[in-house]
């Protein structure tokens, strides 16, 4: 059965326009990324110079991320004419409580790795930065960085998993309408190196495959979250090869002599193989997830058009 007719999908139309789908890549790309969210963050940090990896430098990324989503949010409505929330976004207030449990679920995910890195002795506490807080005191501010971090994640998947998959789907073949966003995904993260590459694709994909079985983007953008932010916040590991952040509940690093395709080396966990395996099950569970799903649709469906009418 095409992905087209998922209700998810369908919502592609529900406005007066539909973008076509090779316009929505050069506005995400080119306008969304390189223009507006450039030039917000680099206007914000003219103004408002802060430490690297500091939560000022967090938040100064949520502000960037935040006007792209504004972008893509407003075209849809002035262009499309149609409801922001029918890019899977339906339901907020139960949406915020399945993002939350995206976040934990994130959290643990992001946990399996790590615990096997840290349990075959190949990561190891180290002291975080100078000026940076840690334990139980920095826990008040690493609340509010989860916000920072959720405003992140979810402009990632309203721009790739939302706006997107959901317009190429309408538009493409289904396989097409998966691989396109998740390859765009990939390569404007810079991981292009063989383990960060598959690590991130795999992501791409597995939230491919559970927006397209929920036929929303909350549980993912609560997954994304709590990946992020357990690397980097809680876990004080660089994300995607980005520098570590300045508060971090703990810091942890990689052992002198681990090699670098276990642990990821200064890329973080992205880079190293028990991360690929842990998404490469993740990817496949949510497939099969989805598949199953779509083959008992199809038959609900054939029943329903071979049932014979009843006499009244």
């Amino acid at each position: 059965m095409s992905i087209r007719t998922l209700a998810f999908v369908q919502d592609a139309a529900a406005g007066k326009r539909v973008t076509r789908w090779w316009l929505a890549y050069l506005l995400v790309l080119f306008v969304g990324i390189f223009v507006i969210q450039a030039i917000s963050a680099a206007a914000l940090s003219r103004q408002w110079p802060v430490d690297e990896g500091s939560a000022a430098a967090q938040l100064h990324e949520a502000i960037g991320f935040a006007a792209l989503l504004g972008a893509i949010l407003l075209w849809v409505w002035l262009f499309e004419r149609r409801n922001p929330k029918t890019l899977g976004l339906r339901r907020p207030g139960r949406g915020l409580v399945v993002m939350l449990i995206g976040i934990v679920g994130g959290i643990l995910l992001q946990s399996i790795p790590i615990g096997f890195l840290l349990l075959t002795g190949n990561l190891e506490p180290v002291d975080g930065p100078t000026g940076g807080a840690s334990g139980g005191g920095a826990i008040p501010l690493l609340v509010l960085i989860v916000v920072f971090v959720t405003v992140q994640a979810g402009t990632e998947e309203v721009a790739t998993r939302g706006f997107l998959l959901q317009n190429s789907a309408y538009q493409l073949p289904g396989w097409l309408a998966v691989l396109l966003p998740a390859l765009l995904f990939t390569v404007v993260h810079f991981a292009f190196d063989p383990l960060p590459f598959a690590t991130i694709l795999l992501w791409a994909l597995f939230a491919s495959f559970v927006v397209l079985r929920l036929g929303s983007l909350w549980l993912v953008i609560g997954i994304h979250t709590g990946w992020n932010f357990a690397m980097g916040n809680l876990y004080g590991i660089s994300v995607s090869g980005l520098p570590a952040h300045s508060n971090s509940f703990t810091y942890l690093a990689p052992t002198p002599g681990a090699p670098d395709w276990l642990t990821g080396g200064e890329f973080g966990t992205e880079a190293g193989v028990p991360a690929v395996l842990v998404l490469a099950l993740s990817t496949l569970i949510a497939f099969l997830a989805f598949r199953t799903a779509q083959k008992q649709r199809g038959r609900g469906e054939g029943q329903t058009e071979t049932a014979p009418a009843r006499s009244h």
